[in-house]
């Protein structure tokens, strides 16, 4: 089907969600994607931040395809083994003891805060609020919109789930000052993906999760964008030498197929009970057959290493790009970067050039380039990448 008869398709019978890109691609190798006139694309997108093994990775596609010979879906109705070598391989050596699985980060996340209002609920304590901080994105249901502390996604749906605060982030004196005895918990992101990549600051995420285990909430931290290997850790909360009660994951955990997992530990992990949360397609054989390849890959290979050492390569190729006056800033961790530009240029309009030069990117927050590229991207196509960005600055006038 040609592009054209595929864009007055959707435009004609999708609701008009998405501003898409003027790009139909038919299939992708390793970081590159193609178009249909097979034109090759270096990817920095990754379905922002999903496919993090790629495109045609041989383990992952022969997993799938085994999988989907065998059983696709039988719901939660009964036993599944690939679901259960998944969870046993996930927890293994980590701080969790359960976890629950759905099919996105919007849902990994409402399962957390059912989980957490249940934990208070089942111990007779009133703590109903819980606490999230402005910039953060959570997802697009009523209850993750409500989390997301950006009004610009919210405003139209309102009324929103009550009981919701927000607090600037890195702002530690606001944090303590808005948690009191009614504080179920505090929800975070190590890094605010959506907001521009923006870092939590080191003291504010272990000064955090001190405040909540000195007034008794509990800490919960999103890491749907951030988990699964992205920062070079398998939790991005390594990093920071705590131990989360509830954490959740989706993105990059399927590899493209979709699943979200909320894990949590202690008390909290037994808090639901049957009956209190389910899911239709929830950790079912495809989806954890997927999945398993991406885990295994993790915990059993040097891919982790392979996503630190890659992260610390493209930092350097960037900081190069610092000399531009309008690059105002370099954030992030591993395979999650941002370089803020300053309001001078139009970021969308470098993404646009770089697209049309064979190189996906996005522009998230404010005017941030977003870097997060599969895990399988090159050092040499790390450098095309900067050669094109680079050529790009250079040509522009100020």
């Amino acid at each position: 089907m040609q592009k054209d008869k595929i864009k007055n398709i959707e435009n004609k019978y999708y609701m008009p969600c998405f501003n898409r890109q003027n790009f139909c691609f038919t299939h992708g190798q390793g970081a590159v994607l193609y178009d249909a006139a097979g034109k090759e694309y270096i990817d920095f997108v990754a379905g922002i931040a999903t496919n993090s093994l790629g495109y045609n990775h041989p383990a992952h596609v022969t997993a799938i395809a085994e999988q989907a010979s065998k059983l696709i879906h039988i719901s939660n109705i009964y036993y599944n083994e690939p679901q259960v070598r998944l969870i046993e391989n996930l927890l293994k050596d980590t701080i969790f003891e359960r976890v629950f699985l759905s099919n996105s980060g919007a849902e990994a996340n409402e399962c957390a805060v059912k989980l957490v209002r249940k934990y208070f609920y089942g111990r007779g304590e009133p703590r109903r609020k819980i606490i999230t901080a402005t910039g953060s994105f959570h997802g697009r249901t009523m209850a993750t919109l409500t989390l997301t502390g950006q009004p610009k996604y919210s405003r139209p749906y309102a009324p929103l789930l009550p009981q919701i605060e927000y607090v600037p982030f890195n702002d530690m004196a606001a944090l303590k000052a808005a948690v009191d005895e009614d504080t179920a918990a505090v929800m975070l992101e190590t890094i605010q993906g959506e907001n521009g990549v923006i870092e939590a600051n080191y003291e504010y995420i272990v000064d955090a999760y001190a405040l909540c285990k000195a007034k008794g909430a509990l800490f919960v931290l999103d890491e749907i964008q951030t988990g699964v290997g992205r920062t070079g850790k398998l939790f991005s909360f390594e990093h920071f030498g705590i131990q989360p009660d509830v954490v959740t994951l989706a993105k990059g955990l399927g590899g493209g197929v979709p699943i979200g997992a909320t894990l949590a530990r202690g008390a909290v992990a037994t808090a639901f009970q049957p009956g209190d949360h389910g899911s239709t397609f929830g950790g079912n054989p495809l989806a954890c057959a997927a999945a398993a390849v991406v885990v295994d890959l993790l915990k059993n290979s040097n891919l982790l290493p392979q996503i630190e050492a890659k992260g610390e390569y493209l930092r350097n190729r960037l900081r190069g790009l610092k000399k531009y006056k309008w690059v105002c800033d370099l954030r992030g961790m591993g395979l999650m970067l941002g370089m803020e530009l300053s309001q001078e240029v139009n970021g969308s309009e470098i993404v646009g050039k770089l697209a049309a030069n064979g190189i996906l990117l996005n522009c998230a927050g404010n005017n941030t380039l977003r870097f997060v590229p599969p895990y399988v991207i090159t050092e040499e196509q790390i450098d095309k990448m900067y050669e094109v960005l680079e050529g790009i600055f250079a040509s522009i006038n100020l």
